[in-house]
């Protein structure tokens, strides 16, 4: 009698994933925070250096605006943080969380720089973080099975 070999079953294989995915949010969370930061920093020294214009001069004032340089720096450790978290969460599950920036970014310019929020901006706002708890809900159901 010939012994079949052992195939694994995809189910504990799918809760391992899923696992994985939730254990990464703290990750991918960071990630998208400093991404905001980055993108209000990145406005802040815009704003300091006033009209723009295509031109060598301009572009060397840009790389020399600390705010800039601040906005860089926070951008690249949100990049690196978002690359680790991807080493171990599927990308599906993480790309949904990068929309949670749009919400960063609205408080932030209507805090730090007077932008309006409008009636259909702050629709838009509920439909973000309506989509962002159904993604890490899903998840966390699909884990639990």
């Amino acid at each position: 009698m010939q012994s079949t070999p052992d195939v694994p079953s995809p189910q504990p294989a799918l809760a391992t994933q899923q696992a994985v995915n939730l254990r990464s949010v703290g990750l991918i969370l960071t990630s998208v925070v400093l991404g905001g930061i980055g993108q209000l920093a990145f406005k802040a020294g815009l704003n300091q250096i006033g009209g723009l214009q295509l031109s060598l001069d301009m572009f060397v004032k840009i790389l020399t605006t600390p705010m800039v340089l601040l906005g860089l720096a926070v951008f690249a450790v949100s990049a690196l943080l978002w690359l680790i978290a991807l080493m171990s969460a599927e990308l599906s599950f993480a790309y949904p969380f990068l929309s949670f920036t749009y919400v960063i970014v609205l408080v932030g310019g209507a805090l730090l720089f007077g932008e309006q929020i409008t009636a259909l901006r702050l629709l838009g706002f509920g439909v973000i973080i309506t989509g962002i708890f159904i993604v890490a809900r899903s998840e966390q159901r699909a884990a639990r099975k």
